[in-house]
């Protein structure tokens, strides 16, 4: 195969994910090429044999035509990469256009968590290979549908789980954790903004907050620890997004969703995880997000906070913030639109480069260790799938006066929820 391997790129989902991660990626892959990025995620030795590769963005497909925002993407991009060629689509499965009219190589999806599923599904089943935006899905038989595809095609399906990337994680797990004997138990927060479940997003009553972001830290611990988990206790709480009112009218506009959940999982040798997640931290609150892992083991524990390693300020008018330049950051240079760095564009790097070197003849087994495969998912599907159902059964039960006795096992090769009465 020819070193100047070209690949074409078409994004569906055109919302925050896109702005922040990845459309500034794409740009600079399509203008510097891979190789530069690759060093950062410990794949540098790829580099030469990589740096002749070539990405073009052919297709970006959003909802709806009434907000054109599949076409101010394009504009924007074409800001960036002047001469770019990429057509705007529209649609209600606008996949299905771009995949038979754009003909990609590889599609990026980016929609909301309940859609992953369709895209993904259709593209594999084309022949073309796959960027996906965390979660992979929502439901372990999707989880297993794709993953069998994925196979069966000999295709790529990567998932953006940039966790994995954070030099933090690293650290702590690769260096600090490998000497504290047995690890115990794991509890990690990960908790976001007020307005991303009532502003940024308009599926929030489609998913949760376990599942929008609960799933980062259940692919870590998996990936670093290599354990599988057993059974599931979750629980959660129903009280501001149930009750929302729109700020402006003070209309009555409830979000059937959890503003936060609390997920308990034993994995295999007996270690236990406490998962905290929300999406109801108020606009007050000094970071964007608020995040921090603990690990307990047989001879010692560690502890990291994201507001402890961050940069704090201070201004009239703000409050105290914290920021995280560590996670996606512009590296201005002269006579040129601004490269980005950090652990969010690691992530779909590490996807990228699978799938350039999968065209270019490496085997999905040769590749399955470098990047977040859909296989690697499957566990964290599960407990999604899991969660989402013990945790509303457990709130049903609780508003009733029973309390929370419902649990879910997913050891045994699917999802078997449970209910103690």
């Amino acid at each position: 195969m020819s070193n100047r391997t070209s690949l074409r790129v078409a994004v569906v989902g055109g919302g925050m994910f896109f702005a922040e991660i990845i459309g500034p990626v794409l740009r600079d892959l399509e203008r510097y090429g891979i190789a530069p990025y690759l060093g950062a995620i410990g794949q540098g030795r790829w580099g030469r044999e990589l740096a002749e590769a070539r990405w073009e963005l052919v297709a970006v497909g959003t909802h709806s035509a009434r907000r054109g925002t599949a076409g101010k993407i394009v504009d924007w991009y074409r800001q960036a990469v002047p001469g770019s060629t990429a057509r705007p689509f529209y649609g209600e499965t606008v996949w299905e256009e771009i995949l038979a009219e754009a003909t990609p190589d590889v599609l990026v999806v980016a929609t909301p968590d309940d859609l992953h599923y369709a895209p993904v599904l259709a593209a594999v089943r084309a022949g073309v290979d796959v960027l996906v935006e965390k979660p992979l899905c929502l439901k372990l038989a999707q989880a297993d549908e794709v993953i069998a595809a994925a196979a069966s095609a000999g295709r790529v399906v990567a998932a953006d789980m940039h966790k994995r990337y954070d030099p933090m994680n690293r650290k702590l797990f690769q260096e600090i954790v490998p000497r504290m004997g047995e690890v115990n138990y794991v509890e990690a927060v990960l908790e976001e903004p007020l307005q991303v479940a009532t502003e940024v997003f308009q599926w929030a009553a489609r998913s949760n907050p376990f599942s929008y972001v609960g799933c980062h830290w259940t692919d870590v611990v998996q990936h670093y620890l290599g354990v599988r988990p057993l059974s599931v206790h979750a629980t959660g709480q129903k009280r501001l997004l149930a009750n929302w009112r729109d700020p402006a009218t003070g209309e009555p506009r409830p979000i059937d969703t959890f503003d936060s959940m609390q997920v308990k999982v034993t994995y295999e040798g007996g270690m236990e995880a406490l998962y905290v997640n929300a999406w109801v931290n108020p606009p007050d609150f000094e970071g964007n997000v608020n995040q921090e892992i603990k690990v307990f083991g047989t001879r010692g524990s560690a502890f990291m906070d994201q507001q402890d390693r961050g940069l704090r300020y201070c201004l009239t008018g703000d409050g105290s913030r914290t920021a995280n330049p560590l996670f996606i950051q512009p590296v201005p240079h002269s006579g040129a639109t601004d490269e980005v760095r950090g652990y969010g564009k690691d992530s779909v790097i590490a996807g990228m480069a699978a799938i350039l070197r999968r065209r270019r003849g490496a085997t999905l087994e040769e590749l399955e260790p470098d990047y977040p495969s859909a296989a690697s998912q499957r566990d964290t599907v599960a407990l999604l799938d899991a969660a989402a159902q013990v945790a509303e059964r457990n709130w049903e039960l609780t508003l009733a006066g029973k309390g929370s006795p419902v649990t879910a096992e997913v050891g045994g090769g699917g999802v078997e929820v449970r209910e103690a009465l």
